[in-house]
């Protein structure tokens, strides 16, 4: 038989954008994304933080 408790699309996609929020260091926005094709695949995933190639050690986050 069927599961009938699984998650949605949207849920399971938000859940992996609200994971992905949890790798940013700011503490006071912690943003997380997913990008999604009209197949339900996952086309990007990424958080807010220090551009590439920035050590966020140099930059204070206040």
């Amino acid at each position: 038989m069927k599961r009938d408790d699984y998650l949605s699309w949207d849920e399971y996609f938000m859940g992996i954008a609200l994971l992905s929020a949890q790798r940013s260091k700011d503490s006071n926005t912690q943003v997380g994304a997913c990008i999604v094709n009209q197949e339900h695949k996952i086309v990007s995933v990424g958080y807010n933080g220090m551009p590439s190639g920035c050590n966020d050690d140099d930059m204070p986050w206040e």
